[in-house]
């Protein structure tokens, strides 16, 4: 099942790299190329968090960048995701059945 979803998982990726890179004027597959082309690897990371019952005793992830070109997310029900923007913190808004897209650090440097 992993295997499945990892293929609709690169498709998506390969799909929004080349909305990105018509958006900056740049040829359909500059930013895949860009990241290695068909040699680029992918990688899939798990993170669950069930429902707590004392969130503000709960830890996840600490705070950090994606060194990746495109990070796709899955959040569920269970919040506590949240986005640094302007220096602030942001709680990301869970929407059934959507993928939150996060550029990564290697397309923003």
């Amino acid at each position: 099942m992993n295997e499945e979803y990892a293929v609709h998982v690169k498709k998506l990726s390969e799909t929004l790299l080349g909305i990105l890179s018509d958006g900056l004027g740049l040829k359909r597959d500059a930013l895949k190329e860009g990241l290695g082309g068909e040699m680029a690897e992918y990688m899939m990371k798990i993170n669950y968090y069930p429902p707590c019952p004392r969130p503000d005793l709960a830890l996840g992830v600490p705070a950090h960048t994606d060194l990746s070109g495109i990070t796709l997310l899955v959040p569920n029900e269970v919040p506590g995701l949240q986005v640094f923007k302007d220096d602030h913190w942001f709680d990301a808004e869970y929407i059934p059945s959507a993928v939150i897209v996060h550029i990564g650090d290697q397309i923003l440097v």
